[in-house]
């Protein structure tokens, strides 16, 4: 693929948020096994975290060990997303990051964010970082449960006409990589964030260590 040209072709950038643009797969494993002690059930570690991490999230919660015949999963839910809610100050942005929207941005690529998070949480949380500016939209979900963004995306793409060989989504877990090519969209996998290296390489050879080596190969390849 000779990079120039392949992103001469592309229009849109679809950005996923969590573990992508914002470093916090070790909060969320704090988080849950916070939870874990709280149910006597044993802790995981953030390799573990990557191999089992998966949407939608109840699925996840099942591989951490919760049964949900002995407690609901809207109720554990709730409650890592009532403790996320009281740290999430404590989050950093993914290295990188700032550079990389930056530099897609003077290329003159519509950049659009998707996520599985509540949107008025995420937008609160997109603003404090100062990256508002980079997106012509960010989308989020009604809720916190955290089912999926995929008919986020579709209906995105349908409203506005968007040609999938035109657009390319960056993201960091399985998930993202389920929606792009649902969509016949093109996409690159960062390794650093919810999914580890070898389940995304296991589907994909599209696969980056982080957000600088992902705008080297873009940029200067």
């Amino acid at each position: 693929m000779e990079t120039k040209s392949f992103l001469d072709k592309i229009t849109h950038i679809v950005w996923d948020w969590n573990g992508t643009i914002i470093d916090d797969a070790q909060l969320c494993v704090d988080i849950m096994n916070q939870l874990l002690r709280e149910h006597n059930l044993p802790e995981i570690g953030l390799k573990t975290y990557r191999n089992i991490f998966v949407f939608p999230v109840k699925e996840y919660y099942r591989r951490a060990g919760f049964d949900f015949k002995k407690i609901s999963f809207e109720q554990v839910g709730q409650r890592f997303i009532d403790i996320y809610n009281q740290r999430r100050a404590e989050i950093n942005l993914q290295p990188g990051a700032i550079e990389l929207l930056a530099s897609l941005e003077k290329a003159g690529k519509q950049q659009v964010l998707i996520s599985a998070r509540r949107v008025e949480s995420l937008r609160q949380d997109v603003e404090r970082f100062g990256l508002t500016k980079y997106f012509v939209q960010i989308i989020g979900l009604d809720d916190d449960m955290a089912h999926g963004k995929e008919h986020l995306a579709k209906a995105f793409f349908e409203q506005n006409r968007i040609e999938p060989a035109k657009a390319l989504f960056i993201g960091d877990t399985e998930h993202d990589l389920d929606i792009a090519q649902s969509l016949g969209a093109h996409f690159f996998m960062v390794s650093n964030g919810h999914n580890s290296a070898w389940r995304l390489m296991s589907r994909t050879p599209f696969v980056y260590a982080n957000l600088f080596t992902l705008a080297d190969f873009l940029f200067n390849a």
